[in-house]
């Protein structure tokens, strides 16, 4: 490291490595054993984090390798006819290991609601368990149907792991009742918390949420003497917020029930401060159900919600990307001698049009997650006229896009660029048309205006 040489950092990680799986292989033990040892070890030093971006290429390929792998070690004909005692087994792993796990989280000191959604997470079989699978075979400890049963086994466990961290808090809340949770010690319901915060208080803010951005919000508030009360579902942060004096409680702020106890009737306000879409749309349906008339200030990573959450009675949306943009934007115009009072009147116009000039950016390579794959209506696209393009020659309004649902913001012809076009606009061979919609509909609008589809 000193060298600050990245090829060498990487060589002498890599000859670690293979150094500790060459030692154990040659004690007896096995070439993967060693690998992790020297992970643990390597993983305890200050350049953890540098080893970890240099292999992270490593770790991608080499991770989906194992799998494949260990996929095709899986006979079926055996989950087949096994089916039932693989399931049991299942059964029997997930269970002893979530009680292990739900203990130990208890002993030191964790909260039962922590407790159990670390059990949930850390219930399946690690990799490990091929490891152990594979010696045991080797050395003859096991036969081929019992570790076909027992790989069978350890792959389901892997495949559920994604559903139980998914949905660890829905579980943890079925299996405590959330409504009989005691926290920290107390004899006091969740709910009856709740309440004792925000006891004697009215014309307060409800925070939704008490992470950085919620405590933020809260010291703003403080200082301009406004009181507020938070919820926030991490049980160590509401503990270290209420030691300082601080008005949090657990619970989830999308349970109407916990609103209510907060002072929903009186408040003066309330702000989501996570950027959670469905548990704003739940928060906003129980305020406007109670208070019509109280704003909601909302929290959003996507601009493709800003639509829906303003529809479902939000005072304001914040969408965080956008509004980093037209801070750093305002700022940088600052910088470059435009007047405050234009950067302002900039600011307010698109803030008031809800960042109309600042939605849609060409994507290029970054991935969509699946379950926003089909929202996702925050995108350019670029089609350039041939000369045998079906739009040549004809006018925007012929072309009916907006039936589709995708706007032309901008035409490129002979290198002007004219925004907003006009729908009596005639295109003409080489014009550049960009595009604004959803992926399926700015598909169906390339067809359209290429071929006529």
């Amino acid at each position: 490291a000193a060298q600050r040489s990245a090829e060498l950092f990487m060589l002498t990680v890599l000859l670690v490595t293979l150094t500790a799986a060459w030692a154990t292989y040659q004690a007896g033990l096995s070439l993967a054993l060693g690998a992790f040892l020297a992970g643990m070890m390597l993983g305890e030093t200050e350049f953890r984090h540098q080893i970890e971006a240099d292999i992270r290429p490593f770790q991608n390929v080499l991770l989906g390798l194992f799998f494949i792998t260990v996929g095709m070690l899986l006979d079926a004909t055996v989950i087949i006819g096994f089916g039932y005692w693989i399931l049991l087994l299942l059964a029997a792993l997930l269970l002893t290991k979530f009680l292990i796990v739900f203990t130990l989280a208890l002993l030191v000191g964790n909260e039962p609601g922590v407790s159990i959604r670390t059990g949930l997470i850390l219930a399946q079989c690690g990799e490990f368990g091929f490891v152990l699978l594979a010696e045991s075979l080797k050395h003859g400890l096991l036969d081929d149907t019992t570790a076909q049963i027992l790989l069978a086994t350890i792959v389901l466990s892997m495949a559920l792991t994604p559903i139980l961290i998914r949905h660890n808090g829905g579980l943890t809340r079925r299996l405590l009742n959330l409504a009989s949770v005691r926290y920290s010690g107390k004899n006091t319901s969740v709910k009856e918390s709740v309440g004792e915060s925000a006891r004697g208080l009215t014309d307060h803010i409800i925070i939704c949420g008490y992470g950085r951005t919620g405590q933020n919000i809260g010291r703003f508030l403080h200082r301009e003497g406004f009181e507020f009360v938070a919820l926030d579902l991490d049980p160590v942060r509401v503990r270290e917020a209420r030691d300082a004096g601080q008005r949090v409680s657990y619970g989830d702020a999308a349970r109407l029930a916990l609103l209510h106890a907060a002072g929903l009737k009186s408040a003066r306000a309330i702000v989501v401060s996570y950027p959670d879409t469905s548990s704003a749309l739940k928060i906003l349906a129980h305020a406007r159900q109670t208070r019509p008339e109280m704003p909601v200030l909302v929290r959003t990573e996507h601009d493709f919600d800003l639509d829906c959450l303003k529809a479902a009675g939000a005072a304001e949306v914040i969408e965080d990307p956008l509004e980093v943009s037209l801070m750093l934007s305002a700022h940088l115009l600052l910088l470059l001698g435009v007047p405050v009072t234009r950067v302002i009147e900039h600011t307010r116009e698109l803030r008031g049009d809800r960042y109309q000039l600042l939605r849609g950016f060409f994507r290029g390579t970054e991935t969509v997650p699946f379950d926003e794959a089909s929202r996702a209506g925050d995108l350019l696209h670029v089609v350039t006229l041939s000369a045998n393009a079906y739009a040549v020659e004809k006018k925007l309004s012929e072309l009916n896009l907006t039936e589709i649902g995708v706007i032309v913001r901008a035409i490129r012809r002979c290198g002007i660029l004219v925004p907003q076009p006009e729908p009596f606009v005639k295109l003409r061979e080489g014009d550049t048309l960009i595009l604004y919609g959803t992926p399926e509909k700015l598909e169906r609008a390339e067809k359209r205006i290429l071929d006529g589809g």
